[in-house]
């Protein structure tokens, strides 16, 4: 896909009110007498066409708006909260502001962030479309992506940073077999209505399926998946579903540290006991994992190094620099706790 975004300009909204491209500016600067039914015929264009008047006279006075947009799954998540916080002491002596923005997969969306004027885009997020990322592609503003899935369909320059999540779901799901656990389930992350299950090309579930395979563990006899949860009681409700029907599992791996930690309280209260009877490993290193009882294993996400690695090629791109880094391959580590 190809798709381009037209930029609004003060010339379209005249062409649409009928009127001079000199009467568009007096009604946004306020600054001049503009007959009534003029002003409203420029200000219903202004609305119907998503003009942002702030953002583009910046743009064009040929200044930077100094604004990065970090668009994510989850708002709530502590993973991108610490990620900026990686950033935050480069974006604050750089006069950068970071704003987070919950993905939303629709052209008005990407008509929305486009029209703002942003200087950088960052991209952290499982379900965000391809062609959505490739229309923002399309309109050259710099853009870093967190590399959570695969990107097949993707072209033009990018900046892409593979955080390792595949070879750490496949050290998770190995590290279950290594325990001797042949009842495994996968996890899926609670679902709302930007984020939706994951995918044969997300990187957590791929890495899990692939070591399975390796190791020749067949589906229905050595795991099962859970995903399609909107809440912690849904997800009861198909573990004990799961577990009723005779799977005996004995080997969780969560899609997220928070996943992970609601099915080992669920089994706990069937009578599991953790890790005797069953094996916990989780995903981000939250911090409650550190205190849930028992801690919960789990694979933890170099944020630091992410933080660094999204500045270097941000700047090189904001420097114009020749052959600049645009793609970043980084590891993960397993953090062994009681759970495991």
């Amino acid at each position: 896909m190809n798709t381009t975004i037209k930029r609004v300009t003060r010339k379209d909204v005249a062409e649409r009110a009928n009127v001079s491209p000199t009467i568009v500016s007096y009604v946004i600067n306020n600054n001049r007498y503009v007959d009534s039914e003029k002003r409203k015929r420029v200000e219903k264009a202004l609305k119907e066409l998503g003009y942002k008047p702030n953002a583009i006279a910046r743009a064009l006075k040929g200044k930077q708006s100094n604004h990065i947009l970090f668009i994510v799954d989850d708002l709530q998540s502590e993973h991108f909260s610490k990620i900026m916080k990686q950033m935050d002491s480069w974006a604050f002596e750089n006069n950068y502001f970071i704003s987070l923005c919950e993905s939303r997969n629709s052209d008005s969306f990407v008509n929305q962030v486009h029209q703002r004027y942003f200087d950088a885009i960052l991209i952290a997020s499982g379900t965000f479309k391809q062609k959505y990322i490739q229309a923002l592609i399309n309109t050259q503003i710099p853009i870093v992506i967190l590399e959570m899935r695969k990107y097949d369909k993707l072209s033009g320059d990018f900046g892409l940073i593979n955080t390792g999540l595949y070879e750490g779901a496949r050290l998770c799901c190995k590290t279950l077999i290594e325990k001797q656990r042949d009842k495994l389930l996968f996890i899926d992350s609670f679902e709302s209505m930007s984020f939706t299950k994951s995918t044969k090309n997300d990187f957590r579930y791929k890495g899990f399926i692939d070591e399975l395979k390796m190791h020749n563990y067949v589906e229905s006899i050595n795991y099962k998946i859970i995903s399609s949860c909107k809440n912690e009681k849904e997800l009861q409700l198909k573990l004990e579903e799961v577990i009723n029907s005779g799977f005996k599992v004995n080997g969780v791996f969560g899609r997220t540290d928070s996943v992970a930690i609601h099915t080992m309280y669920k089994l706990i209260d069937m009578g599991y006991r953790i890790p005797k009877d069953c094996s916990i490993i989780g995903v981000n290193n939250a911090r409650i994992s550190r205190y849930t009882t028992p801690q919960v294993t789990t694979l933890d996400i170099n944020r630091e190094a992410i933080g660094k690695s999204i500045i270097k090629i941000l700047e090189q791109l904001f420097h114009k620099e020749e052959n600049p880094t645009l793609n970043i391959s980084l590891q993960t580590s397993l953090i062994k706790r009681k759970s495991l």
